[in-house]
């Protein structure tokens, strides 16, 4: 999804309303850490978002017609602001925004899964040099931790599942695998996969957590994560990556450095969101760094990250396509393992 094109369609959409009635409890947002307190807002989260309400769910079939489902984790669709702020349920943008990304980018799982996609109140773009990791870890205890125990405690009914997400979203999901999932080893064994999409997944990470990352293209109950960029970043700041990164080539399904040509794109999704097939991108796993290097897109300044998130993602970083330039072969992947899962039972 074109992390662009969402904040375009979210301002045009600002007369967007949506209602909600939160129920109130005693105080749960503890000892903030210091990397969260300058956030605005940030006393928000003691107010819990009920998820037994339809209006705070995106997406929350009520007719169930797969054997599996995915809980899907939305991006940034905030944008840059004068100050970092935890936005409300009611933020006209976030609502736009998200809603566009259902349209396009969880289509990669429509055809596999039951989408389960709630709202959550996320921040809008941290200040540059911020420790994220720290600030979404303690943000992730409250609206996404809320949506994930109802969702498997109300609405997967035991089904097999996949958990997801992109960039804030992504970092949430991590979060949630650490400190959520593992402590839920029923639910975990119930996990097709977890793609962390445009965030990175360390090795120290997975030490810690004894999650184990995807060896191949059909290997279940684990991780499955990129984060894309172009030659010319390799040597530039990306607060999407981390020492020890990993990615796995979203063409080829490898770990190491093989590369996959254009030719095996299956399709993408160009910058104005027009699936093309075959795909306009490559991909090869920088193993040193831990992303994926593209280096065949032409115009790419029309792909280009925008100016104000430069200074964070680096002058030639994909971050805004990594969903969209594997287009199809991430949703042949979702059905390969939705259907290696199956055949294991």
């Amino acid at each position: 999804m074109l992390m662009a094109s969402v904040m375009l369609v979210a301002m045009n959409l600002a007369s967007c309303k949506m209602s909600n009635k939160p129920a109130a409890e005693a105080s749960r947002i503890g000892e903030i850490p210091e990397a969260a307190q300058y956030i605005v807002g940030i006393e928000k989260y003691d107010t819990v978002i009920d998820y037994s309400q339809a209006e705070n769910w995106l997406s929350c079939p009520t007719e169930i017609t797969k054997p599996v489902d995915v809980f899907y984790i939305y991006p940034t669709v905030t944008g840059f602001r004068p100050e970092t702020e935890v936005c409300d349920m009611t933020d006209t943008m976030m609502i736009a925004g998200a809603q566009m990304v259902r349209q396009i980018q969880t289509a990669v799982f429509e055809e596999s899964c039951n989408v389960f996609m709630p709202y959550y109140r996320q921040i809008s773009m941290p200040k540059p040099g911020s420790d994220y990791r720290a600030i979404i870890d303690y943000i992730s205890g409250f609206d996404a931790t809320d949506a994930l125990d109802y969702y498997l405690t109300n609405l997967n009914q035991g089904r097999p599942f996949i958990l997801a997400g992109h960039s804030q979203g992504a970092s949430v999901l991590i979060a949630l695998l650490e400190n959520y999932m593992t402590k839920h080893p029923e639910a975990l064994s119930r996990m097709i996969a977890a793609y962390p999409i445009g965030f990175a997944v360390t090795k120290d990470w997975l030490a810690k957590t004894g999650l184990k990352f995807a060896e191949g293209a059909t290997d279940t109950g684990v991780i499955v994560s990129w984060n894309t960029e172009g030659p010319a970043n390799l040597k530039e700041n990306n607060m999407t990556l981390a020492p020890g990164g990993i990615s796995i080539n979203p063409i080829n399904w490898k770990r190491d450095d093989t590369p996959a040509s254009v030719k095996e794109n299956l399709g993408s999704l160009t910058y104005d969101g027009k699936l093309v097939t075959p795909g306009i991108a490559d991909a090869r796993v920088d193993t040193v760094r831990g992303s994926v290097v593209v280096s065949s897109i032409a115009q790419k300044e029309l792909y280009a990250i925008p100016a104000d998130a430069a200074a964070m993602f680096g002058p030639e970083s994909y971050h805004l396509h990594d969903y969209g330039f594997f287009f199809n072969n991430f949703k042949q992947n979702v059905a390969d393992r939705v259907k290696a899962f199956m055949e294991k039972k």
